[in-house]
C-alpha cells in the first residue's frame, strides 16, 4: 500500500527517535473513521505490530488528532509518569510524545514515542521539534507520492 521509500523513511524516523527521546517506542499511525492503525513502528516492547489497528478514543494520539497539536506529557498533575491518563489501565505508559502529520490541512495521523518508564525531565524544545520536523518530512513523503505525475509530450 505505500511505497518502499516511504516505509524506509518511517523506519528510519523512528530508530532515530526512540535513541535521541531515550523511548521504548515509535509509532507512525494512520487516523481515519475514528481508527487508528499502525503504518509503522519500532518497538523494544513487542506490544503492538504494523498492521494492528484499534478504535481511536482507545489511543493516547486521541487528544493529539483533536487538538491537531503537539503533546508531550512526562506527568499529569505534579506526579511524575502518566499513572492519572485515562487510558493507563489499558496500557502503563509514563512517557509520551506525539505530533500530528498534517496533509491537506487534515490531520492524516501521527509521529509518537513513548516509554513505560517515568522520564526524568520534561521533552526540550528541541525534543519537540525533532518530533514535529519528523511529523512533516512524513507528511512531504505522502504529499509527494500521492500527486499524479504528468508527463508532457
Amino acid at each position: 500500500m505505500y511505497p518502499q521509500d516511504f516505509k524506509s523513511l518511517c523506519n528510519d524516523i523512528l530508530k532515530e527517535g526512540r535513541q535521541r527521546l531515550v523511548m521504548s517506542m515509535g509509532i507512525v499511525s494512520h487516523i481515519h473513521d475514528e481508527r487508528y492503525k499502525i503504518v509503522a513502528i519500532s518497538s523494544l516492547t513487542g506490544v503492538f505490530v504494523a498492521g494492528e489497528d484499534f478504535p481511536l478514543k482507545d489511543t493516547h494520539c486521541r487528544d493529539v488528532y483533536e487538538q491537531q497539536k503537539t503533546i508531550a506529557l512526562t506527568q499529569i498533575d505534579d506526579i511524575p509518569g502518566l499513572q492519572l491518563h485515562p487510558l493507563y489501565d489499558s496500557l502503563a505508559l509514563e512517557a509520551y510524545i506525539s505530533s500530528p502529520i498534517i496533509v491537506d490541512n487534515n490531520v492524516w495521523g501521527t509521529v509518537n514515542f513513548s516509554c513505560m518508564q517515568v522520564r526524568e525531565k520534561p521533552f526540550s524544545d528541541s525534543d519537540i521539534e525533532f518530533v514535529e520536523n519528523s511529523a512533516s518530512s512524513i507528511a512531504n513523503e505522502l504529499i509527494s507520492f500521492s500527486k499524479p505525475i504528468i508527463i508532457n509530450c
